[in-house]
């Protein structure tokens, strides 16, 4: 991966996830914020843009495919470049995986993930 710091959200609602996240990310150098529900991580993206989103599924407030329409609005109103969204999620129903692709996600990454999943998906 190329040296340069890109810019990470990690909506997750979770402080114990939250945290394990940082942790395993932070070896990398990027810059990391964190979101506490699906909101709060469609607010942050309307004020700056992101390399990557990472997105947990069940949030109160907005859950990850609610808050990933909305985002995925705002590119479109916006005319922005368009963020990687991928989903954090323990489980592994396909049927989950489908709709995350159908709500504009371009991928998932089950939990508990590996930082190396994360840096691949900002390449």
């Amino acid at each position: 991966m190329e040296n340069e710091r890109k810019k990470i959200l990690i909506a997750e609602d979770n402080a114990i996830n939250q945290k394990v996240a940082l942790l395993l990310l932070q070896k990398y150098q990027q810059t990391i914020d964190i979101a506490d529900n699906g909101r709060i991580a469609v607010e942050k993206f309307r004020k700056q843009d992101y390399d990557l989103v990472l997105m947990d599924l069940h949030m109160p407030e907005l859950d990850g495919f609610e808050a990933t329409l909305k985002i995925r609005e705002i590119e479109e109103s916006e005319n922005r470049k368009k963020v990687k969204i991928f989903a954090m999620t323990a489980s592994s129903v396909s049927d989950e995986s489908e709709r995350c692709y159908a709500v504009g996600m371009d991928g998932y990454i089950t939990k508990p993930f590996r930082a190396e999943e994360v840096i691949r998906a900002l390449d």
